[in-house]
């Protein structure tokens, strides 16, 4: 694994033990970040994270909600991307109606939208990293997703149900990696406008994907969405990243899925390392094009 220096690392460390046991992460400086959930203005020579999580003990750890059919399906194995282990989002044909996703096969987790900070205006950086298993399958003819930022809509109007990111594991073309995103302003409830989407290729299983993601909320002109996989830089859209809706700027929690089209077969994917911070040192675990480079070493922004 490429290493940050050995203050950031020791510092991620601390940042992880301190979450584990309830506190708050840790920042740059070796100071204790208060806890608060709010985006912090990023300050040269300075980062702290706002969000961390990596599965130590359950998969409702870090204020993750659960939404499966059959208790237990959601589980915590012995394989971590930092730590010794991650979360397993399991499905079983027939597990369906979970949460509203009809005959669709459901087990998410769910952040909060005050734990997650997905408000109108907001900037953050957030990383996490995923496992497809040898178990893991996705319907060759129906969608999948894997992650998504969706929206709540406190002005009403759901959007058609598409939520404002995906990480989808297939449109209709069976393990196969895509991010889509919408935003902007809705004419109606079931609209979705701004559409935005790159396809990354077919998914190679038991390797981990590290995924970065750089995102202004809004559902204005101003947003922005990039993201990186593995280190390489995949996306950079511009544009809505919200909807808005009766004059109503909606807003964005997580979800770590395991969502498809019932396809008749089982299926697991392994989520980890789960973080939010106020820069790319913050979050990343080596270089990010254009971003982060390592110089003797040392992870080090690029401006």
């Amino acid at each position: 694994m490429l290493k940050l220096s050995l203050l950031a690392s020791g510092l991620l460390l601390l940042g992880a033990a301190i979450v584990a046991a309830g506190g708050s992460p840790a920042t740059s400086d070796g100071t204790i970040a208060d806890g608060d959930t709010s985006v912090a203005k990023f300050t040269s020579g300075k980062w702290k994270q706002t969000f961390f999580c990596t599965f130590a003990n359950s998969p409702t750890d870090c204020g993750f909600q659960v939404q499966e059919k059959v208790p237990g399906r959601a589980t915590i194995v012995n394989i971590g991307r930092d730590g010794g282990t991650a979360l397993r989002l399991h499905t079983e044909p027939g597990d369906d109606y979970v949460a509203g996703s009809a005959t669709n096969e459901r087990d998410d987790l769910w952040l909060s939208v005050p734990e997650t900070d997905g408000y109108q205006g907001r900037e953050q950086w957030w990383a996490h990293s995923i496992l497809f298993p040898t178990d893991f399958a996705s319907p060759p003819s129906g969608f999948g997703v894997v992650v998504d930022f969706h929206n709540a809509s406190p002005g009403g109007g759901q959007a058609g149900g598409q939520a404002n990111f995906h990480v989808d594991s297939s449109r209709w073309d069976g393990e196969t990696l895509h991010f889509r995103g919408y935003g902007g302003v809705l004419a109606s409830s079931s609209d979705t406008p701004g559409e935005y989407q790159v396809t990354l290729g077919p998914i190679v299983k038991n390797v981990w994907y590290d995924f970065v993601y750089h995102v202004k909320w809004s559902s204005g002109g101003d947003g922005f969405f990039q993201a990186w996989v593995n280190g390489v830089k995949k996306l950079d859209h511009s544009g809505p990243t919200l909807y808005r809706w009766n004059g109503v700027d909606q807003e964005v929690y997580l979800k770590l899925a395991n969502y498809h089209t019932a396809f008749g077969q089982p299926s697991s994917v392994i989520h980890d390392r789960v973080i939010r911070g106020t820069s790319p040192l913050a979050v990343s675990l080596g270089p990010l094009e254009g971003v982060l480079t390592l110089i003797d070493g040392v992870l080090t922004p690029l401006q």
